[in-house]
């Protein structure tokens, strides 16, 4: 009879343990007296993970009730946010952040023999001028910096296709050749290749967690699901743009995943 005691009260005291390191996402938006903050470090202190809060001052984070988080921002007040059952309704969840004031350094004043007028002391200053690819005015400076498969493309294509000259429009040699022989073709296969490739890294590294944890994906399974995911039909690169239908849709095709693999999510 004591056994059988025993065995029961290890049981229940198991399942509670259990059932207080299970974790879902808690979400919350971090503001101050004027607006949102974003870019604010949140970190749980128990499971020492963390994230940052994004343009909104949204943010997300696996958490359960009776854990601590730490947000921090340079300018504002540490604050320690301990969380309850109540965190978890359907209520929004804001933390508000203090400001304190900065200290300056001591700054030491030396003689100088400026006047106090821009067009007699701006001859006494020195400045060195910024080297880069835009004050040295070189082509493209300042744009988006081309991937390998992009760069390859626009190769292949002699640059832009079509030209204007004072005769009108005329046709890259380059892109006629490439076009002929295939390579064109060839390009843009690799290049929509690279992008799918750079679609399923952001969806892992933004999602994975989500997948695993609240869409109940074995963590052996995630991978394939991802790919599943982005070569649906209905599946839209702009999605990755907006985070809550992006986790709707993740939704939607963790169910369809599930039925296809049905003996292995019952």
């Amino acid at each position: 009879m004591k056994k059988t005691l025993f065995i029961t009260i290890t049981l229940i005291f198991s399942l509670k343990i259990s059932g207080q390191n299970k974790r879902t996402f808690f979400y919350a938006s971090i503001y101050d007296e004027i607006g949102v903050v974003s870019n604010a470090h949140i970190i749980n202190l128990n499971t020492k993970q963390g994230t940052f809060s994004n343009d909104n001052g949204e943010f997300r984070i696996l958490a359960t009730k009776s854990d601590s988080l730490q947000i921090s921002f340079v300018g504002y007040e540490t604050k320690i946010f301990t969380l309850n059952t109540n965190h978890f309704g359907i209520q929004e969840n804001k933390i508000e952040l203090k400001k304190v004031p900065l200290e300056l350094d001591e700054v030491e004043i030396k003689k100088h023999n400026l006047l106090g007028y821009i067009s007699s002391d701006s001859k006494h200053i020195k400045s060195e001028k910024e080297i880069n690819a835009e004050t040295l005015n070189l082509p493209f400076a300042g744009s988006r910096i081309l991937t390998p498969a992009e760069r390859r493309l626009y190769t292949g294509m002699g640059g832009m296709p079509l030209k204007f000259s004072g005769l009108g429009f005329i046709v890259s040699t380059d892109y006629i050749i490439n076009s002929i022989s295939g390579r064109l073709k060839k390009l843009k296969k690799d290049k929509a290749i690279e992008d799918l490739e750079r679609r399923i890294q952001y969806i892992h590294n933004n999602y994975h967690i989500y997948i695993q944890h609240e869409l109940k994906i074995l963590e052996k399974d995630i991978s394939r699901f991802i790919y599943f995911t982005e070569s649906a039909n209905d599946f839209n690169p702009l999605l990755l743009k907006n985070e809550v239908a992006m986790i709707s849709f993740l939704r939607e095709k963790a169910t369809e995943f599930k039925k296809l693999n049905s003996e292995t999510y019952e």
